[in-house]
């Protein structure tokens, strides 16, 4: 489990990750021609030229399946126990801008197999290197209703563009709670109206 960090190093990631796929590919870089030509802002934001690819972050949810875990005991203090940590899904919104057509088509082609072959990705954890957050990548199903709402919010025309979900970095909780540790332990035995032991 990781820090606050974490949204920003899945960004990141899947940042580099896609420019490890355009990376010494003619056809690509010609219109991607660095990593920073992949920016995360949204793809309404501060048009120019120097922009190629968008990756936006646009939207945070709680993991409905992993929220209620328990809490777990600390490693070297076992009375104490952690509050357990928030499991998250990220929500990418992937949109080519290449000002060409076929540009588009091509990088937004690229961009959907990179991410399809690399749909588990390990994030190295800076405050913990023994441990690494694993993520899955899937493609979101999206109707265009969905994502014409989207482009609507950020009040520019419907653009080409695919949805990506990513599950689950988690950020790890800071609350702990003392807790008793059990002494001892008494049984005892007595008779119930018919004799029998209970």
């Amino acid at each position: 489990m990781s820090s606050y960090r974490i949204i920003s190093e899945v960004s990141k990631l899947l940042k580099q990750t896609l420019w490890n796929g355009f990376d010494g590919d003619a056809a690509l870089t010609q219109h991607v021609p660095d990593r920073e030509s992949i920016v995360l802002i949204n793809p309404g934001e501060n048009p120019s030229q120097v922009r190629r690819i968008s990756l936006w972050l646009y939207q945070v949810q709680e993991n409905e399946f992993l929220r209620n875990k328990p809490k777990s005991r600390e490693a070297n203090d076992d009375t104490r126990v952690r509050y357990p940590a928030l499991p998250l899904n990220l929500f990418y919104l992937l949109t080519p801008s290449t000002n060409d057509v076929v540009g588009d088509q091509l990088v937004l082609g690229r961009s959907m197999q990179i991410f399809h072959d690399n749909a588990i990705l390990r994030l190295e954890n800076p405050d913990e290197p023994a441990e690494a957050e694993e993520l899955r990548i899937t493609m979101c199903q999206r109707d265009l209703r969905e994502l014409a709402e989207v482009w609507e919010a950020l009040q520019q025309p419907y653009r080409l563009s695919v949805c990506y979900e990513v599950r689950v970095p988690r950020i790890a909780s800071l609350r702990t709670e003392r807790v008793q540790r059990v002494e001892d332990r008494t049984f005892g035995f007595e008779e119930n109206e018919t004799g029998a032991l209970r």
